[in-house]
């Protein structure tokens, strides 16, 4: 296949040559919008990749073989300021080393909307295999772009939830949720409010109360804003409830950082826990063990999901000829002192 240039682009979009290398640069003149829209069409349709890999481009896909490319959902759910993404990251930055690999890319899945950046990172010549962390917040309107993403790499794993049927590495969360609400449920609460997301955390939630033969009730359930910090809104939701003087006693977060919130909002109403209020959350932080009183949570093994990722894409480019599986990492119960039991495990 002939490499296509920046002549190419221009007559497709009917403007100079110089015009394209504007758009591409950002400058030094400016574009107007309704070229520069035009340029980038063009780059998009004819799948155009600046000149500085036309020597990767020559040298074939060799020199994309060790190289992982990271997506992220979405820029919304701040997932690069959350310490749980933080360890995953980190972890999957330090495995690939391990096993001499390189992180191409790290980017939200907005950023790929850009035909330059999506040609220039999104090809087999530059990456050739890409770990997808939570590809259910990509949105609906995307559905293409993610299947020329998915025709274009050769290896591709999701983190924490699949899509498309790809296979994924994750951990389950309504299984995480139900062990998290029958510890409460065996500590004698029913009035149980839950702070979270609404994804399968939510199902485990309602199968712990149907399991215990206990109402499930719709007033109890409140979602976090995915726009804000889990703590903020966690204290927020749950000052609500206390002002309001609505009766539960104990409070369920999808996260230990919305737990923390939570506990915050608890203490500055002149409540106890888990005197009055008992806690638990999901993950396992290092600040669940820090924070007092100390997080009852459920562990989720963080840096064996990232570890994981990497080996399942290192066996898919090993196999390629084979089905790829997914995996479901387990998750265990760790007790504190946040609902009131006996500390029987540490972490």
């Amino acid at each position: 296949m002939m490499s296509v240039t920046q002549e190419d682009v221009a007559r497709k979009a009917g403007v100079s040559r110089s015009v394209v290398s504007y758009v591409l640069n950002n400058g030094p003149r400016a574009v107007s919008e309704e070229t520069r829209q035009r340029v980038l069409n063009a780059i998009s349709e004819l799948e155009y990749r600046p000149n500085e890999f036309a020597q990767r481009l020559k040298q074939g896909t060799d020199a994309a073989r060790d190289t992982i490319g990271i997506v992220t959902g979405g820029k919304g759910y701040n997932l690069l300021e959350r310490p749980y993404y933080n360890i995953i990251l980190a972890t999957l930055y330090d495995y690939a080393y391990q096993q001499n690999q390189q992180i191409g890319f790290l980017a939200y899945w907005e950023a790929l909307r850009d035909p330059i950046f999506f040609n220039k990172h999104i090809h087999e010549q530059e990456v050739d295999s890409l770990i997808l962390i939570l590809p259910s917040l990509i949105p609906h309107e995307d559905e293409q772009m993610l299947r020329q993403v998915i025709a274009r790499v050769p290896s591709i794993v999701c983190l924490e939830e699949s899509i498309f049927d790809l296979p994924s590495v994750r951990f389950d969360r309504a299984e995480a949720a139900r062990m998290a609400m029958t510890h409460l449920i065996r500590l004698g609460h029913e009035r149980i409010v839950f702070v979270g997301l609404n994804d399968q955390r939510v199902t485990g939630h309602r199968q712990a109360l149907l399991e215990h033969h206990l109402p499930y009730d719709e007033s109890l359930i409140c979602f976090l804003d995915a726009e804000r910090i889990p703590m903020q809104s966690a204290y927020d939701l749950v000052t609500g409830y206390i002002r309001t003087k609505t009766h539960f006693t104990a409070i369920f977060t999808a996260t230990d950082e919305a737990a923390i919130g939570a506990i915050a909002a608890v203490k500055d109403h002149g409540l106890r826990v888990p005197e009055d209020i008992a806690v638990i959350s999901i993950d396992n932080l290092e600040l669940a063990s820090m924070v007092r009183p100390a997080l009852t949570t459920v562990d989720i093994p963080k840096q064996t999901l990232a570890r994981a990722a990497i080996q399942a894409l290192q066996t898919q480019k090993a196999f390629p000829d084979q089905e790829s599986v997914s995996m479901v990492l387990p998750t265990k119960l760790i007790i504190r002192e946040s609902c009131g039991a006996n500390q029987t495990q540490r972490s």
